[in-house]
C-alpha cells in the first residue's frame, strides 16, 4: 500500500468500493443535453511557475479521484432508467505533456457512458507547468470542481511534503450524496400558486429571440477557440485595484454584483440587437445558476447542486443598464432569496419520468435562453487557509506559485449563442465571454466584451460619487 492509498484509507474508505446512484431529473437533464457541437463542459486551469513533480500530481490527482466519485463515474443503465457507476479501478490518469507537445486534449465532448465526466492533463511552460481540468455539467457543478481542485492539490502538498498541515483535507461524507436531489423547498412568494403560473406562462408564451446572427461569422476554428471549433473565447481581467473598488462594501448595498452582471448584460444584449434588426417587441431572456447548497451539504462530495433563474425583458426595455438595474435588482433577488429556481428543478423531476419526452423537448427547435451569465466566486477560496499566500495574494506548493487561474464556463447550447462567465483569483477578477462562433466574428466578440466590460466602468463612475460622499 503506497502513500495514495493509505490516504484514500483514511480519508476516502468508498473509494475502494463499487458504487452506484440513480441519475438525478437535473442530471439526467444535462447527460440528454449534451451535444458534440455543444459539449456541456466547462474547463479549470491552474498555472504555475517553478517545479512541480508530474509523479506525485498523477497520484495527487488519484486521490481527489477517489475522494469524489461521481467524477470517476460512468452511465449504465438501471432498468428502464440509468445510474452512475464508481468503478474501484479503471480511473483515467492525469496526462503529461512536455513542452511545446501537440496533445492538449481539449473542450471536446465526452460521453459519458464511455467515459467519467473529469479529464486532465499537465503540460509544461517555458516557466513551469499548466493544470487543465475538464469537467462535465452532469456530475459536476462550479463548486464541485472547487472541491475536487482542494483534494488535489492538498494532496500533492501532502505528498511531496510541503503540506503546513500533517492532515489538511475538508471533511467529506460520501452518504450525502444519496440526497443530492433532494432541495429545500421554495419559501414566501415562490410557494404562491399563481405566481408560479405566471412564471410558467411567461416561460412559454415570452419565447426568446436567440442573438441575430453575423454575415461576417466565419464559424471555424481561430484564436480563442476551443472544443468543436464553433465555441470562441475571449476574455478580460480587472486588476486587483480595479476590483476593490466594485467590491466596496459600500457599493454593493445598493447592488450585488450579480445584479450589475445582469443589468449590464440586459443592455449589450439590446444593443447587439437592434443594431442587427430585431424588433423591439422581441423578448430576449438571461439565465442565472443558483447554488442551492446549505451548511449541511459541506461534507457533500462534488455533484450538481444548482438549478436556474430566468429573467426576461422585451428588447424597447433594454436600454442603459442604469435604468434596467433597479429592475433586474429586485426580480433577481427576490427569485434567489425564495429559491424560485426549486420550482424548475420539480418540473424537471416531472419531464424526466418519460426520458423520451425529455429528449425530444431538448431537441426542439425552441430557444430556451438568448445568454447565460456565472458567477463562479474564487475557486481557489478555501485553499488560502491551507496554503502560504505571498502578498500579491498568489497561493504556493512549495517553491512553484500559482500565477495565473483561468477558468472557461459557461458551456452553450443551441440558440444560446452567449455565455459570460465571471471569477475571481488574487484579487483580480475576469470576465469571460464564450459565444457562438458561426453567429458573430471573433473582432465582433471583442467588441460586444469591450462594450460590457465599459457598463461596469460606468457603473463604477456612477457609484465613486456616493461612496465619497459618505
Amino acid at each position: 500500500m503506497n502513500q495514495v492509498d493509505e490516504l484514500l484509507a483514511s480519508h476516502a474508505p468508498w473509494a475502494g468500493e463499487h458504487r452506484t446512484w440513480p441519475l438525478t431529473p437535473l442530471e439526467l437533464f444535462m447527460w440528454l443535453d449534451d451535444r458534440p457541437a455543444f459539449p456541456l463542459l466547462f474547463q479549470v486551469c491552474l498555472c504555475f511557475d517553478g517545479p512541480l513533480d508530474p509523479a506525485a500530481l498523477r497520484e495527487a490527482f488519484r486521490f481527489a479521484q477517489g475522494r469524489q466519485p461521481l467524477l470517476r463515474a460512468t452511465i449504465g443503465k438501471r432498468g428502464r432508467g440509468a445510474q452512475w457507476v464508481a468503478a474501484v479501478d479503471g480511473w483515467p490518469e492525469l496526462a503529461v505533456f512536455a513542452r511545446d507537445a501537440e496533445g492538449e486534449l481539449g473542450l471536446e465532448a465526452i460521453d459519458l457512458t464511455v467515459s467519467p465526466g473529469l479529464h486532465g492533463w499537465m503540460q509544461e511552460t517555458d516557466v513551469g507547468w499548466d493544470i487543465t481540468l475538464v469537467f462535465h455539467h452532469a456530475c459536476c457543478d462550479g463548486q464541485g470542481a472547487r472541491m475536487f481542485i482542494q483534494d488535489m492539490v492538498l494532496a500533492y502538498a501532502v505528498l511531496t511534503g510541503v503540506s503546513e498541515r500533517p492532515d489538511p483535507f475538508f471533511m467529506l461524507d460520501i452518504e450525502h450524496l444519496d440526497r443530492r436531489g433532494s432541495y429545500p423547498p421554495p419559501v414566501g412568494r415562490a410557494r404562491s400558486l399563481s405566481w408560479k403560473l405566471q412564471q410558467v406562462l411567461e416561460f412559454f408564451l415570452l419565447r426568446p429571440q436567440p442573438t441575430a446572427s453575423d454575415p461576417a461569422a466565419h464559424g471555424t476554428a481561430a484564436a480563442g477557440h476551443t472544443g468543436s471549433g464553433r465555441i470562441g473565447l475571449c476574455s478580460h481581467t480587472f486588476s486587483a485595484e480595479e476590483v476593490e473598488r466594485l467590491q466596496d462594501p459600500r457599493r454593493r448595498e445598493a447592488a450585488s454584483l450579480n445584479d450589475v452582471a445582469v443589468a449590464i448584460l440586459f443592455a449589450s444584449l439590446g444593443e447587439w440587437q437592434r443594431s442587427h434588426g430585431v424588433s423591439p417587441k422581441a423578448c430576449v431572456r438571461v439565465t442565472v445558476p443558483a447554488d442551492l447548497r446549505g451548511r449541511e451539504d459541506e461534507r457533500m462530495p462534488a455533484a450538481n447542486r444548482y438549478t436556474y433563474v430566468f429573467l426576461n425583458r422585451r428588447l424597447r426595455d433594454c436600454g442603459s443598464w442604469e435604468t434596467l438595474l433597479g429592475g433586474v435588482q429586485r426580480e433577481l433577488q427576490e427569485k434567489l432569496q425564495t429559491r424560485f429556481g426549486v420550482n424548475f428543478l420539480n418540473k424537471i423531476g416531472l419531464l424526466a419520468r418519460s426520458p423520451w419526452l425529455m429528449r425530444r423537448v431538448l431537441n426542439g427547435s425552441a430557444c430556451f435562453s438568448t445568454a447565460l451569465l456565472t458567477n463562479l466566486s474564487d475557486p481557489s477560496r478555501r485553499l488560502r487557509k491551507r496554503l502560504p499566500v505571498d502578498d500579491d495574494r498568489f497561493f504556493w506548493l512549495g517553491k512553484a506559485r500559482c500565477h495565473d487561474l483561468q477558468v472557461r464556463t459557461p458551456p452553450l447550447r443551441p440558440k444560446t449563442h452567449w455565455g459570460v462567465g465571471i471569477f475571481e483569483y488574487a484579487g483580480r477578477m475576469t470576465v469571460t465571454f464564450r459565444y457562438d462562433s458561426t453567429t458573430m466574428a471573433a473582432a465582433d466578440a471583442e467588441q460586444v466584451l469591450a462594450h460590457y466590460i465599459e457598463g461596469w466602468r460606468q457603473w463604477l463612475a456612477a457609484t465613486d460619487a456616493a461612496t465619497a460622499g459618505e
